[in-house]
C-alpha cells in the first residue's frame, strides 16, 4: 500500500477512537486494523494524543443555576422598557415599509412611461430609417447573405437593437429621476 493511500485509514483510526464510525465502517476498519502494522503502531500514538487533549482541555459544564440566572435577568428588565422598545421597532418597520411602497410607486410612475416612450422613439427612428432607405439597404445586404426568408427577422433585429440602445440611454436618466 502506498503511503498516500493510507491517509484514509488514519482518519478512520481517529474516528474509530472517537466512536464516530457507523457499524459497516467500524467493521471494515477493525478488519484493516487487525492486519495493518502501521495502524497498530499509530494506535498508541493516537490514544496518547487523545488523553493529552482531554487533560489539557477538560469538558466544560454550565453552572447548574445558569438557566435560573438568565431568566432572572430577563425578568428584571423593566416591562415598560420592553414595551417601548417593541413599539419603537414596530414603528421603524412600518416607516421602512411605507418608504419602500412610496419608492416603488414613484419608480413605476417613471419607468413605465419611460419604457413606452423608448418604444415609441425606437419605432419613430425605425420609420425614419425606413423612409431614408438605410434599413432597406441593411436588410437587403443581410438577406443576400442569409437568404430571402430572413427579411422580417432582420427588420425585427434592427428594431430590437435600436430599442435596446434607446433603453440604455433612457434608463440612467429615469433612475436619477426616480431617486
Amino acid at each position: 500500500m502506498k503511503p498516500n493511500d493510507h491517509s484514509k485509514w488514519d482518519d478512520s483510526l481517529q474516528d474509530w477512537l472517537d466512536g464516530e464510525l457507523n457499524d459497516a465502517d467500524r467493521a471494515a476498519f477493525e478488519a484493516h486494523l487487525a492486519r495493518c502494522e502501521l495502524c497498530q503502531g499509530n494506535l498508541g500514538d493516537f490514544e496518547a494524543l487523545d488523553a493529552a487533549l482531554v487533560e489539557a482541555a477538560p469538558p466544560m459544564e454550565l453552572n447548574t443555576a445558569f438557566d435560573q440566572q438568565l431568566f432572572a435577568k430577563i425578568d428584571a428588565i423593566d416591562e415598560t422598557k420592553r414595551v417601548e422598545a417593541r413599539r419603537r421597532l414596530e414603528q421603524e418597520w412600518q416607516d421602512q415599509m411605507n418608504a419602500l411602497a412610496r419608492n416603488w410607486r414613484r419608480t413605476l410612475a417613471f419607468v413605465i412611461p419611460g419604457v413606452v416612450a423608448g418604444i415609441v422613439l425606437a419605432f419613430a427612428l425605425m420609420s425614419w430609417l425606413d423612409s431614408s432607405g438605410i434599413t432597406n439597404n441593411l436588410v437587403a445586404q443581410g438577406a443576400a447573405e442569409l437568404g430571402g426568408r430572413s427579411i422580417d427577422y432582420l427588420r425585427l433585429g434592427i428594431t430590437a437593437v435600436v430599442g435596446a440602445a434607446f433603453g440604455m440611454l433612457v434608463a440612467p436618466w429615469l433612475a436619477r429621476l426616480a431617486d
